[in-house]
C-alpha cells in the first residue's frame, strides 16, 4: 500500500505529465511556437493533418519543374502561425490549420480530375466538410465543442485568413514566402523579416518593409508565369489527371488513394506502369516542353487562360496605407504585364503529330 508521501509525490508527477500534454512547441518554417490549446495540438497530431507532410505544395510541378521539398503540412502551419502572431481568434487559426487539408494527392491536380466550368472554387474547398467527415476531423472538432461551421474557411468573418486578390491575407502571405525562399527570392534572415512586419489593422494586412515586399510581389509575377499559370503546368496537370483515372479503371490506385493518399506512393505506380496508355502520358507528364511551343495567337491551336496571382501589398507610408504598386512604378509596369498577360492567356501550338489531350 502506498504512504501519504509516495501517493503525494505519484500524484504530482501525474499531474505534471498530464500537464505537459497540454502544451507543446510546434516547428514552424517561422520557428518554433509554443502552443497550449488542446484542439490546435490534436488536430496538428491528427492523420489527416501529417498526412500534408507527403502532399505537394505543387502537385505535379513538383515531379516536373519545381521541384522544392515544401509540402502542404509546411503551409498550413505556416498559415496558422502567421494568423497567432497577429491576434487571430482561436477559430480562424483552426480554419488556417484546416483549409488545405481536403486538398487529394497532388493538390490542384484534383481540380483537374474533377473539373467544373461553372464552378469558382477548388475540389478540395468543394469537399471540405465531407472530407472532415470521413476523416474523423469533424468528430475531433465535435470533441473539443467546435462545429464544421465554425471553422469553416468559407466563414466571412475571417478575413485575416482570405481576402481576395491581388491583397494580402494569410494564406497568400505564407505561400509567397515560403516559395519565394525555396525559389531563392528571399534569405532566410528576410523571412524574418518579412514575418514580424507583417501587421493586420482596419481590414487589411499591411507591412513598411518596401524593398521586401517588392521581392515578394516579383516572386507572385515570377509564380504566376513560370509555374501556377504556366502552359506547362496546365498541360502536365491535365495529361497526369488522365494518367490518374486510366490508373483507377486498371484498379492500380483506389479513389481513397487519391483523396486520403500520399503524392510519392500514387507517382510510383504511374511512373513504373506498363499499360500503354499510361506509359505514354506519364512520358508526356515527364517530357513536355518540346510537345508544345508558345506561338503568335494567328498560329495557336488553342489559347490556355490562367490566373493572374500577382500581390500588391500595402504599404505604411507617412501613416497611411497605400498599395505598394503606386510608389513603384517599375513594379506596377511589371504587375499591369502579367495581369494583361493572364486576360491574353497563352497561345499553344502542339508539336506535329502530338494531340492536345
Amino acid at each position: 500500500m502506498l504512504c501519504f508521501k509516495q501517493f503525494l509525490t505519484l500524484f504530482l508527477l501525474c499531474s505534471f505529465f498530464s500537464l505537459s500534454l497540454q502544451a507543446a512547441s510546434i516547428s514552424t518554417f517561422y520557428g518554433d511556437m509554443e502552443i497550449d490549446e488542446p484542439i490546435l495540438l490534436d488536430l496538428i497530431n491528427s492523420p489527416a493533418l501529417q498526412r500534408l507532410k507527403k502532399v505537394h505544395q505543387y502537385g505535379v510541378s513538383s515531379y516536373t519543374t519545381h521541384r522544392e521539398r515544401y509540402f502542404r503540412y509546411d503551409h498550413s502551419l505556416g498559415v496558422m502561425a502567421i494568423l497567432r502572431k497577429n491576434g487571430a481568434s482561436l477559430e480562424e487559426q483552426i480554419s488556417g490549420l484546416l483549409h488545405d487539408v481536403s486538398h487529394t494527392a497532388f493538390s490542384h491536380v484534383g481540380d483537374w480530375v474533377f473539373p467544373s466550368e461553372n464552378r469558382e472554387d477548388s475540389y478540395h474547398e468543394t469537399i471540405f466538410e465531407l472530407f472532415l467527415a470521413c476523416s474523423g476531423l469533424e468528430k475531433l472538432l465535435h470533441q473539443h465543442g467546435y462545429s464544421v461551421a465554425q471553422i469553416s474557411p468559407k466563414n466571412p468573418k475571417f478575413i485575416m485568413l482570405e481576402q481576395p486578390l491581388p491583397a494580402l491575407c494569410a494564406d497568400r502571405i505564407d505561400y509567397n514566402i515560403q516559395g519565394a525562399y525555396y525559389q531563392g527570392f528571399i534569405e532566410k534572415e528576410e523571412v524574418l523579416l518579412l514575418y514580424n512586419d507583417l501587421h493586420f489593422s482596419q481590414g487589411a494586412w499591411w507591412g513598411s518593409n518596401k524593398e521586401l515586399f517588392k521581392k515578394l510581389t516579383e516572386f507572385s509575377i515570377f509564380m504566376t508565369e513560370d509555374c501556377w499559370g504556366s502552359a506547362d503546368n496546365y498541360l502536365t496537370s491535365a495529361w497526369f489527371a488522365q494518367a490518374i483515372k486510366l490508373a483507377i479503371e486498371h484498379k492500380m490506385i483506389s479513389w481513397y488513394d487519391f483523396h486520403f493518399g500520399y503524392d510519392q506512393e500514387i507517382w510510383e505506380k504511374l511512373y513504373s506502369s506498363e499499360e500503354t496508355s499510361i506509359k505514354k502520358l506519364m512520358d508526356k507528364v515527364t517530357q513536355p516542353f518540346h510537345l508544345f511551343e508558345i506561338v503568335s495567337p494567328e498560329k495557336a491551336q488553342m489559347v490556355i487562360p490562367f490566373k493572374c496571382r500577382a500581390i500588391d501589398p500595402l504599404i505604411k507610408k507617412e501613416n497611411k496605407l497605400v498599395p505598394l504598386s503606386s510608389i513603384c512604378p517599375s513594379l506596377a509596369a511589371k504587375i499591369e504585364r502579367i495581369r494583361l498577360l493572364a486576360k491574353q492567356g497563352w497561345p499553344v501550338k502542339m508539336a506535329e503529330g502530338e494531340a492536345l489531350f
